[in-house]
């Protein structure tokens, strides 16, 4: 009996001790008893994983008061060694096996207080975080989902999120599942992540069904557009089966990318692998064309790079000028758009074209730098000549009250002769013809005053009062028909506000020169009446 209970005990170390202590009671012997009962005591503590304590605190018992009854001597020495030194072991693990429980509560705790407050702040500040989040990586920003390209980005960034704390959740009620604590203390935590979840996987729930509705929308669209058998044109989609192609991988590798619920995951894929099939056949006739294209291409370009060529080489020899030679580049364009080319070669004969035009442009940059310079030179050989020109007529008026009246009459005239030789904008000349009529005033007053200071004896000089009288009125006519003009000009509507005041000013200083010029004739006119009379 004894020995096929020994044999049991190490077929079932670890039967329940309910069942173990019903086996216990079978045995007479008590040191029988004593020794299946240390053994289920160390096989309680060396049971892999989690000891059993439960089970080795309850034989632990029963076996205590079996010491006291009687039993050889011998075997009662060492049945108790090993009872005490299991008894501390025990102990010894318990406590390990609380420190470790206490570590891992406060992990947990710390876990789950963290996921928490994420929760709470993804509720309170969604935009905030949705705007720093980067964007979905899709494979391509296809055509089809282009229109709600921005909602889906907005709805799998919150999915991310959301898919985040789920599993962190889960994870941690695994983690709670797995660590030994006590049982209101794990139901605590229980409730806790429950709360969590009711925050987390009805709203992760709304959003994939809004974005499993939205893909399954667009692709049952694109479906309907280019392969329904109302809208399917074969020749259409042989031309573009490349692009469909594209499409279709992408859209495939987007819903793998989506959070979908299991029914847009595979309505979607077979709707698009129904697309495939019908492409199938069509991509190996469209190589076949695109092989003739690519050959004819060839051939164009080469007849293109030999024109760029030969316009390369006659540039060289200086045979072309300037504008031959963007005459020829615009040719040599216009042939490259009227024959076929594929996108390679067009790219490859544009650099060379490029490369052609740069020593025309580097050229032209050279000739335009050339004329800047000469313009610069000649505008400032025509200031150095207008300066000069200034300085003449500065120094004429210096010595208008020095020099004789015949003297100043010739500097005058010369200068008036120079002054139509420069080269100067219009208002330089207008103002440097104002100093001039100015000049020409003071000289004529001048002689007016000379000729009204002559003795009594010198008067019989009146031939050259009267034509001094007709000088004054000849220049009387030009200073009216100059403010004449200056009022037409005024009275038109084509001058701005600055213009208006110069010519007001202008016409105002020509009326003040015909008021001088009027009292010299008046002055002139009395003094000839004098000589008559007298």
């Amino acid at each position: 009996m004894s020995q096929t209970l020994s044999m049991e005990q190490e077929n079932h170390p670890m039967q329940d001790v309910e069942n173990f202590l019903k086996t216990l009671e079978t045995l007479s012997s008590v040191e029988e008893k004593l020794k299946v009962c240390i053994t289920y005591m160390r096989d309680a503590l060396a049971q892999e994983g989690t000891p059993n304590f439960k089970g080795f605190w309850e034989v632990r018992k029963v076996c205590l008061p079996l010491f006291k009854e009687a039993v050889t001597p011998a075997i009662r020495v060492q049945l108790w060694e090993e009872y005490v030194e299991l008894t501390r072991e025990g102990r010894r693990l318990k406590n390990m096996m609380d420190e470790e429980t206490a570590f891992a509560v406060e992990q947990i705790d710390l876990a789950v207080t963290a996921l928490e407050d994420e929760v709470k702040g993804y509720h309170a500040h969604l935009d905030e975080i949705l705007e720093k989040t980067s964007d979905i990586e899709f494979p391509e920003q296809t055509q089809t989902l282009e229109k709600n390209y921005s909602l889906y980005q907005k709805l799998q960034k919150q999915l991310n999120l959301l898919n985040l704390y789920a599993s962190r959740i889960n994870a941690l009620r695994k983690e709670l599942i797995r660590t030994e604590m006590r049982i209101r203390q794990k139901n605590k935590f229980f409730q806790r992540l429950s709360s969590l979840g009711d925050q987390v996987f009805p709203t992760r729930k709304d959003l994939i069904h809004t974005i499993s509705e939205t893909f399954v929308a667009d692709v049952s669209e694109f479906v309907d557009a280019y392969f329904s058998e109302k809208n399917f044109d074969e020749e259409n989609v042989r031309h573009s089966v490349f692009f469909f192609r594209a499409e279709i991988k992408n859209l495939q590798a987007i819903a793998k990318i989506l959070t979908l619920n299991t029914h847009a995951f595979s309505s979607t894929r077979e709707m698009l692998s129904s697309c495939w099939d019908k492409l199938k056949g069509m991509e190996k006739e469209l190589k076949k064309e695109y092989a003739e294209h690519r050959q004819k291409s060839s051939e164009n370009a080469q007849k293109v790079k030999e024109r760029i060529d030969a316009f390369i080489a006659a540039y060289r020899e200086n045979n072309l000028s300037y504008d031959e030679g963007v005459r020829e580049l615009d040719q040599i364009s216009q042939f490259m758009r009227d024959v076929q080319l594929t996108r390679n070669d067009v790219r490859m004969l544009k650099d060379q074209l490029k490369e052609a035009r740069e020593p025309l442009e580097e050229k032209r940059e050279a000739e335009a730098q050339t004329k800047r310079q000469k313009e610069i030179e000649f505008e400032k050989a025509r200031q150095e000549k207008i300066e000069a020109f200034k300085q003449q007529v500065s120094a004429l008026q210096k010595n208008v009250d020095t020099a004789g009246v015949e003297a100043l009459s010739q500097e005058l005239e010369e200068a008036r002769k120079t002054l139509h030789q420069l080269s100067m904008t219009k208002i330089e000349k207008q103002h440097l013809e104002r100093t001039l009529k100015n000049l020409r005033d003071q000289i004529a007053g001048k002689q007016s005053q000379a000729l009204l200071s002559l003795s009594d004896a010198d008067r019989a000089a009146l031939g050259d009062l009267e034509n001094l009288l007709e000088q004054l009125s000849e220049r009387r006519k030009e200073i009216k028909s100059q403010i004449e003009d200056y009022r037409k000009v005024i009275g038109g509507s084509a001058l701005d506000f600055e213009q208006a005041m110069r010519y007001n000013e202008l016409m105002e200083h020509e009326k003040e020169s015909l008021a001088r010029i009027d009292d010299s004739i008046n002055d002139i006119k009395k003094k000839m009446r004098e000589l008559k009379k007298g």
